[in-house]
Protein backbone atom coordinates (compact mmCIF):
# COMPACT_ATOMS: atom_id res chain seq x y z
CA UNK A 1 0.00 0.00 0.00
CA UNK A 2 2.91 2.06 1.07
CA UNK A 3 4.47 1.82 -2.51
CA UNK A 4 1.04 2.84 -4.09
CA UNK A 5 0.49 5.92 -2.61
CA UNK A 6 4.36 6.88 -3.02
CA UNK A 7 3.65 5.76 -6.78
CA UNK A 8 0.81 7.39 -7.16
CA UNK A 9 2.26 10.87 -5.69
CA UNK A 10 4.68 10.57 -8.36
CA UNK A 11 2.25 10.81 -11.16
CA UNK A 12 0.42 13.90 -10.33
CA UNK A 13 1.01 16.93 -12.11
CA UNK A 14 3.99 18.98 -11.32
CA UNK A 15 2.44 22.23 -9.78
CA UNK A 16 2.23 25.28 -12.64
CA UNK A 17 3.39 28.39 -12.09
CA UNK A 18 0.73 31.33 -12.48
CA UNK A 19 1.79 33.72 -15.47
CA UNK A 20 2.45 36.61 -13.13
CA UNK A 21 4.50 34.42 -10.88
CA UNK A 22 6.93 33.16 -14.00
CA UNK A 23 7.33 36.87 -14.98
CA UNK A 24 8.17 38.21 -11.41
CA UNK A 25 11.09 35.26 -11.62
CA UNK A 26 11.99 35.69 -15.02
CA UNK A 27 12.92 39.40 -13.93
CA UNK A 28 14.56 38.37 -11.08
CA UNK A 29 17.10 36.21 -13.26
CA UNK A 30 17.25 39.24 -15.84
CA UNK A 31 18.60 40.89 -13.16
CA UNK A 32 21.03 38.56 -11.64
CA UNK A 33 22.63 37.81 -14.80
CA UNK A 34 23.16 41.51 -15.14
CA UNK A 35 25.15 41.98 -11.66
CA UNK A 36 26.79 38.88 -12.09
CA UNK A 37 28.32 39.83 -15.55
CA UNK A 38 29.05 43.03 -14.32
CA UNK A 39 30.81 42.29 -11.22
CA UNK A 40 32.45 38.94 -12.66
CA UNK A 41 34.56 41.43 -15.08
CA UNK A 42 38.18 42.23 -14.72
CA UNK A 43 37.20 46.00 -15.20
CA UNK A 44 34.19 47.84 -16.32
CA UNK A 45 33.45 51.57 -18.05
CA UNK A 46 30.41 53.49 -18.25
CA UNK A 47 29.59 56.31 -19.64
CA UNK A 48 26.59 58.10 -18.17
CA UNK A 49 23.97 61.08 -18.05
CA UNK A 50 21.94 61.41 -14.88
CA UNK A 51 18.95 63.94 -14.15
CA UNK A 52 17.85 64.60 -10.73
CA UNK A 53 14.98 67.14 -10.88
CA UNK A 54 16.64 69.77 -13.01
CA UNK A 55 20.40 68.87 -11.98
CA UNK A 56 21.54 67.44 -15.01
CA UNK A 57 25.18 66.04 -14.79
CA UNK A 58 27.11 63.66 -17.66
CA UNK A 59 30.56 61.88 -16.68
CA UNK A 60 32.75 58.37 -16.54
CA UNK A 61 33.36 55.80 -14.08
CA UNK A 62 36.09 53.20 -14.70
CA UNK A 63 36.54 50.31 -11.72
CA UNK A 64 38.82 47.21 -11.87
CA UNK A 65 38.11 44.28 -9.20
CA UNK A 66 41.15 45.28 -7.85
CA UNK A 67 39.65 48.34 -6.08
CA UNK A 68 40.98 51.27 -8.82
CA UNK A 69 38.47 53.31 -9.48
CA UNK A 70 37.94 56.66 -11.48
CA UNK A 71 34.81 59.04 -11.79
CA UNK A 72 34.61 61.91 -13.30
CA UNK A 73 31.57 63.95 -12.92
CA UNK A 74 30.31 67.32 -14.55
CA UNK A 75 27.21 69.42 -13.44
CA UNK A 76 26.14 67.14 -10.26
CA UNK A 77 26.05 70.87 -7.98
CA UNK A 78 22.76 72.72 -7.94
CA UNK A 79 24.66 75.92 -7.19
CA UNK A 80 27.15 75.35 -9.61
CA UNK A 81 25.70 73.65 -12.41
CA UNK A 82 29.10 73.75 -14.90
CA UNK A 83 31.38 72.75 -11.47
CA UNK A 84 32.97 68.88 -12.17
CA UNK A 85 35.36 66.95 -9.81
CA UNK A 86 36.91 63.74 -9.96
CA UNK A 87 37.36 60.87 -7.92
CA UNK A 88 40.43 58.42 -7.82
CA UNK A 89 41.09 54.96 -6.22
CA UNK A 90 44.56 53.47 -7.04
CA UNK A 91 43.44 50.42 -5.27
CA UNK A 92 45.39 51.56 -1.68
CA UNK A 93 44.01 55.51 -1.07
CA UNK A 94 41.24 57.66 -2.18
CA UNK A 95 41.73 61.13 -3.45
CA UNK A 96 39.03 63.93 -4.53
CA UNK A 97 39.50 67.34 -6.67
CA UNK A 98 36.78 69.62 -6.64
CA UNK A 99 34.82 68.18 -4.18
CA UNK A 100 34.94 67.09 -0.78
CA UNK A 101 32.85 64.37 0.88
CA UNK A 102 31.53 63.90 4.32
CA UNK A 103 28.82 62.85 6.28
CA UNK A 104 26.69 66.16 7.63
CA UNK A 105 26.32 66.88 11.30
CA UNK A 106 22.71 65.57 10.58
CA UNK A 107 23.63 62.31 9.51
CA UNK A 108 23.18 62.80 5.81
CA UNK A 109 25.80 62.85 2.87
CA UNK A 110 27.07 65.76 1.72
CA UNK A 111 29.17 66.70 -1.37
CA UNK A 112 30.78 70.37 -1.35
CA UNK A 113 31.84 71.75 -4.77
CA UNK A 114 35.75 72.98 -4.55
CA UNK A 115 38.06 71.64 -2.15
CA UNK A 116 39.09 67.65 -2.32
CA UNK A 117 39.21 64.60 0.24
CA UNK A 118 41.76 61.88 0.56
CA UNK A 119 41.00 58.57 2.75
CA UNK A 120 41.88 55.38 2.58
CA UNK A 121 40.88 52.64 -0.08
CA UNK A 122 37.86 50.47 2.19
CA UNK A 123 38.19 46.60 1.73
CA UNK A 124 36.07 45.36 -1.22
CA UNK A 125 35.41 48.30 -2.66
CA UNK A 126 35.00 46.90 -5.95
CA UNK A 127 31.77 45.02 -4.68
CA UNK A 128 30.83 47.23 -2.75
CA UNK A 129 30.65 49.97 -6.03
CA UNK A 130 29.54 47.33 -7.99
CA UNK A 131 26.60 46.00 -6.01
CA UNK A 132 25.54 50.02 -5.53
CA UNK A 133 26.22 50.50 -9.60
CA UNK A 134 23.98 47.59 -10.60
CA UNK A 135 21.11 48.30 -7.65
CA UNK A 136 21.01 51.71 -7.60
CA UNK A 137 22.90 53.93 -10.42
CA UNK A 138 25.89 56.16 -10.56
CA UNK A 139 23.85 58.81 -8.48
CA UNK A 140 24.09 56.29 -5.58
CA UNK A 141 28.02 55.63 -6.09
CA UNK A 142 28.10 59.66 -5.64
CA UNK A 143 25.36 59.19 -3.00
CA UNK A 144 27.36 56.49 -0.82
CA UNK A 145 30.57 58.00 -0.73
CA UNK A 146 30.48 60.11 1.54
CA UNK A 147 29.56 57.10 3.98
CA UNK A 148 32.36 55.43 2.34
CA UNK A 149 34.88 58.07 3.60
CA UNK A 150 33.53 58.11 7.18
CA UNK A 151 34.16 54.23 7.18
CA UNK A 152 30.34 53.79 7.85
CA UNK A 153 30.11 50.98 4.69
CA UNK A 154 31.92 48.53 6.61
CA UNK A 155 29.56 48.44 9.49
CA UNK A 156 26.60 47.15 7.37
CA UNK A 157 25.13 43.97 7.07
CA UNK A 158 25.47 41.61 4.19
CA UNK A 159 24.79 42.76 0.61
CA UNK A 160 21.29 40.94 0.77
CA UNK A 161 20.17 42.26 4.82
CA UNK A 162 21.66 45.97 3.76
CA UNK A 163 20.12 49.23 2.52
CA UNK A 164 20.94 48.26 -0.93
CA UNK A 165 18.67 44.90 -0.94
CA UNK A 166 16.93 44.19 -3.67
CA UNK A 167 13.31 42.43 -3.82
CA UNK A 168 9.84 42.66 -5.48
CA UNK A 169 10.77 41.76 -9.37
CA UNK A 170 8.17 42.50 -12.00
CA UNK A 171 8.62 42.18 -15.87
CA UNK A 172 6.86 44.72 -17.28
CA UNK A 173 7.95 43.98 -21.38
CA UNK A 174 9.94 45.16 -24.00
CA UNK A 175 10.96 48.64 -25.38
CA UNK A 176 13.71 49.80 -27.66
CA UNK A 177 15.83 53.02 -26.25
CA UNK A 178 18.00 54.41 -28.55
CA UNK A 179 17.18 51.81 -31.25
CA UNK A 180 18.15 48.98 -28.56
CA UNK A 181 15.93 46.13 -27.84
CA UNK A 182 15.45 46.09 -24.26
CA UNK A 183 13.39 44.03 -21.14
CA UNK A 184 12.23 46.38 -18.71
CA UNK A 185 12.43 45.01 -15.44
CA UNK A 186 10.52 47.30 -12.00
CA UNK A 187 12.19 46.07 -8.55
CA UNK A 188 12.50 48.06 -5.08
CA UNK A 189 15.66 48.96 -3.84
CA UNK A 190 16.79 49.45 0.28
CA UNK A 191 16.62 47.83 3.77
CA UNK A 192 13.80 45.56 2.55
CA UNK A 193 10.95 47.81 4.76
CA UNK A 194 9.21 49.48 1.27
CA UNK A 195 8.57 52.39 3.49
CA UNK A 196 11.27 54.68 2.14
CA UNK A 197 12.88 51.99 -0.67
CA UNK A 198 11.81 53.70 -3.94
CA UNK A 199 10.90 51.41 -7.25
CA UNK A 200 13.14 51.11 -9.57
CA UNK A 201 12.54 50.64 -13.41
CA UNK A 202 15.88 49.20 -15.73
CA UNK A 203 15.74 48.82 -19.02
CA UNK A 204 18.31 46.21 -19.75
CA UNK A 205 20.00 45.20 -23.13
CA UNK A 206 18.50 42.27 -24.30
CA UNK A 207 21.79 40.98 -26.66
CA UNK A 208 24.57 42.58 -24.28
CA UNK A 209 22.50 42.15 -20.43
CA UNK A 210 23.77 45.12 -19.41
CA UNK A 211 21.85 48.41 -18.25
CA UNK A 212 20.92 50.92 -20.70
CA UNK A 213 18.42 53.62 -18.74
CA UNK A 214 17.31 53.27 -15.02
CA UNK A 215 14.86 55.86 -13.49
CA UNK A 216 13.20 55.94 -9.85
CA UNK A 217 11.90 58.62 -7.68
CA UNK A 218 13.41 58.82 -3.59
CA UNK A 219 10.16 58.79 -1.32
CA UNK A 220 11.94 60.71 1.15
CA UNK A 221 12.46 63.87 -1.05
CA UNK A 222 10.18 62.91 -3.74
CA UNK A 223 13.27 63.56 -5.94
CA UNK A 224 13.04 61.30 -10.10
CA UNK A 225 16.08 60.49 -10.96
CA UNK A 226 16.94 59.15 -14.74
CA UNK A 227 20.39 57.34 -15.65
CA UNK A 228 21.03 56.87 -19.09
CA UNK A 229 24.48 54.82 -19.95
CA UNK A 230 25.84 56.45 -22.96
CA UNK A 231 28.58 52.91 -23.28
CA UNK A 232 28.96 50.50 -21.56
CA UNK A 233 32.22 48.12 -22.02
CA UNK A 234 33.26 45.13 -20.28
CA UNK A 235 37.12 44.47 -19.77
CA UNK A 236 37.96 47.76 -21.83
CA UNK A 237 41.64 49.11 -22.92
CA UNK A 238 42.83 50.91 -20.02
CA UNK A 239 45.32 53.77 -20.16
CA UNK A 240 48.83 53.05 -17.90
CA UNK A 241 47.48 56.60 -16.13
CA UNK A 242 44.36 55.89 -15.72
CA UNK A 243 44.80 56.16 -11.37
CA UNK A 244 47.06 58.84 -11.02
CA UNK A 245 46.04 60.36 -7.46
CA UNK A 246 44.94 63.82 -8.49
CA UNK A 247 47.11 66.38 -7.13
Amino acid sequence: MTYIAILAVGLLPAPVLSPALAQDNEAEKLFRAMEKKLLAAKAFEVAFDYQLGKRKATGELLMTQDSKVRLKVVGHFEEEPKASFELVSDGKQIKTKGAKFFVGSNGMPAVEAGGHSEWKTPKKFHTMLGNTLSRGCVWYVVFAMPYIAAGDWETLPDRDKSRMRVYDFKLTGTEKVDAMETKVVRYRVGDGSERFDPEVTVWINAKTQLPVKRSFTLKIEDARIVEHYREFSLDPKIDAKAFELPK
